[in-house]
């Protein structure tokens, strides 16, 4: 047995399983990428790269060089490019498309700063011309609005950068600061127990490949979910529970603007939103929020719905393919580029 354990091990890696992303615990965000590590996504076995500074892509300084526009890019796996080569990001492809844009001249305005006293909630501060463009994936697979918020505030903020751009993230995951510290605690072995498990072919192939469908059905069981019934979350036991994502959406607005940092909420659909006749509870958050605090929302949905399924990879209605980055993309452009002062 032991033996036919080993040769299957080596069948599996040798046909791309094995070799996933690793987390480091982390008593604020529970999960957080480790840092300085090659591995491939879960699906369709594409290269990541994560730099020292624990998010996905190339390596950059903490602090900010002169002349550069830095955006952060917040959300879960659709930002960090579940099933995608980094250069087949939207956050890759929006900073060719700014470096493009910006090298030849067609823009070299300085950015205004949020939070000021312009019918925007901008004052218009003088930044240096802009010579480079940086665009930061910080998306992290299975993250909360609510960790983003954490991850902002306590982390990237130090980054300084002049643009932050929130997508999307699972609402099922209802971790936040308020919780208790054995909770964490117990929470973190379970990150350190999952690492262990990430590194065999076999767990890849049997657990997050064959049984993927049959978690999804019964993740709940498993991970708490409700803020209704999980006991364990009983501050966020409310008449109101998307109030718990809504008031994280808004605390990244809050400190981006406190911060001289400029805002972009950005909605991403998954299929069933494009074939729903509601409006999906995030939307609906970020239009509110997007109008009180005078903060860029860009709705994607009208730029893919006639592409529809082809736009997403196979099986999934959640996450988009390369040609669905390359919208989104391109909606994002004319939403940075439209912030720089003429």
């Amino acid at each position: 047995m032991l033996v036919f354990l080993l040769l299957f091990e080596i069948v599996l890696r040798f046909c791309g399983y094995g070799n996933l992303e690793i987390y480091q615990p982390d008593a604020k965000l529970y999960w957080k990428l480790k840092p300085n590590q090659d591995c491939f996504t879960k699906v369709d076995h594409k290269p990541v790269h994560v730099n020292s500074l624990g998010t996905r892509g190339p390596e950059f300084v903490a602090a900010k060089p002169a002349g550069t526009l830095r955006i952060l890019s917040l959300g879960d796996s659709r930002t960090f490019g579940w099933g995608l080569t980094d250069e087949e990001t939207y956050s890759r492809k929006l900073e060719k498309s700014l470096g493009d844009y910006f090298k030849n001249g067609s823009a070299g305005s300085p950015l205004p700063a949020a939070g000021g006293s312009g019918e925007d909630g901008t004052h218009g501060v003088t930044r240096p011309t802009i010579q480079r463009v940086e665009v930061i994936n910080a998306g992290v697979n299975a993250w909360s609005f609510a960790q983003m918020d954490v991850f902002f505030r306590d982390a990237a903020r130090e980054w300084q950068p002049d643009i932050v751009i929130l997508a999307e993230a699972n609402l099922w995951t209802q971790f936040s600061e308020k919780n208790s510290p054995e909770f964490v605690e117990k929470f973190m072995s379970r990150v350190r127990l999952k690492n262990l498990l990430r590194r065999s072919a076999i767990y890849h192939f049997l657990i997050e490949v064959k049984l993927a469908a049959f978690y999804a059905r019964h993740r709940t069981k498993f991970i708490p979910v409700d803020p209704k019934q999980d006991a364990l979350f009983k501050e966020q036991q409310q008449s109101d529970p998307d109030a718990v994502f809504r008031d994280a959406i808004a605390g990244v607005c809050r400190t981006a603007q406190s911060n001289h940092i400029r805002p972009v909420l950005m909605f991403l659909p998954m299929l069933d939103d494009l074939q729903s006749t509601n409006q999906s509870r995030v939307l609906r958050a970020k239009q509110t929020i997007a109008a009180e605090s005078k903060v860029p929302l860009c709705d994607v949905t009208r730029d893919v719905a006639p592409g529809a399924k082809a736009l997403y990879l196979d099986a999934d209605p959640v996450h988009f393919n390369a040609q669905g980055n390359e919208i989104i993309a391109q909606r994002l452009f004319e939403t940075v580029t439209n912030l720089v002062v003429r």
